[in-house]
């Protein structure tokens, strides 16, 4: 846990001091941290890789990954994402603000879920927030898209996973 939290604070100082750097750290076991940042209020991106191939990456700004036939809503500014991969699947999650109306992106994540091969299994509207979930049980993909109206536009939350 120590080694971990080292890591977060050398990624915080690297993010911090507004240079484009990339460091890589490693342990005895083979398991690997790799730290980069675009500089200047840049995009940041952290990827740990265990000794047995596994990843698990941690994005600010545009770096955000997306699943296959589910892209990055247009004119969305990605706050915070990660995706992590191995030998049982993979997912991830993207969050990000738009200057959309929350149906309009619902609207959008269905589309393109359904012309995936996806159906959809649940549709919530609670209090201000509405959530859609498409899945494919055939292929083992699923998606939740979540939106809340949030000043000028709608905050939203792309969660994702396959196996």
């Amino acid at each position: 846990m120590r080694r971990i939290a080292a890591v977060f604070l050398m990624a915080a100082a690297l993010t911090a001091c507004g240079k484009s750097d990339t460091k890589t750290y490693s342990d005895s076991k083979g398991n690997n941290v790799t730290v980069s940042n675009g500089g200047n209020g840049g995009d940041s991106h952290m990827t740990f890789t265990g000794a047995n191939g596994e990843k698990a990456e941690f994005n600010t700004g545009a770096n955000a990954k997306m699943p296959p036939n589910l892209p990055l809503y247009p004119g969305a500014n990605v706050t915070a994402s990660f995706s992590g991969q191995g030998k049982d699947g993979a997912g991830g999650m993207v969050a990000f603000h738009a200057k959309a109306a929350p149906a309009e992106i619902i609207a959008f994540y269905k589309q393109k879920a359904e012309a995936s091969g996806m159906a959809q299994t649940a549709m919530m509207d609670m209090g201000g927030s509405s959530t859609y979930v498409a899945a494919n049980e055939k292929e083992n993909r699923t998606v939740s898209v979540t939106v809340t109206k949030a000043g000028d536009g709608t905050d939203a939350q792309i969660t994702w996973g396959s196996k």
